[in-house]
């Protein structure tokens, strides 16, 4: 006979709310979660071990952080700064330059500022796909369109 055992993280959710995430850069939805190792038989929890502390977690991007994150102050809520850290985030993601300048133009801002709002989050590293053409900021390794990998901007 075997007996499969081992020990498994639980987490449960004390609190959610509103904080600023440092990956994301902007505000979102968190969830205050606070672990417990477990001892398993057969990959059923039977007996609680060591607490693992308490961690903050990012509903959108998934990062962890400390629960002094939650205590960090909210960053200056004028609309160009927002519209930055949103245009910063999309193009962290992989949505294509030329996406998020649409995107912002959309919105009703100057073209010109948009371009600046733009260099501002991008920086001068950006990647360009050899396929379709589309630029990208430098972390991003693969077009969102057509999955060439991308190669660094000339």
């Amino acid at each position: 006979m075997i007996i499969i055992f081992g020990t498994k993280p639980r987490f449960t959710t004390l609190s959610t709310g509103q904080f600023f995430c440092p990956h994301c850069q902007t505000k979102r939805d968190y969830a205050l979660r606070s672990g417990r190792n477990w001892f398993t038989v057969y990959f059923i929890p039977l007996i609680p071990l060591n607490a693992l502390g308490e961690v903050v977690t990012c509903a959108t991007c998934g990062t962890n952080f400390q629960k002094e994150v939650l205590s960090m102050p909210m960053p200056a809520a004028t609309p160009l700064d927002r519209f930055a850290r949103e245009a910063r985030a999309d193009m962290d993601s992989g949505t294509p330059i030329e996406f998020v300048r649409q995107k912002l133009i959309n919105t009703g801002l100057a073209r010109d500022l948009v371009d600046q709002t733009i260099a501002a989050a991008v920086g001068l590293d950006r990647r360009k796909c050899p396929t379709c053409a589309l630029t990208y900021r430098a972390i991003v390794e693969r077009c969102a369109q057509c999955g060439a990998v991308l190669q660094p901007l000339a």
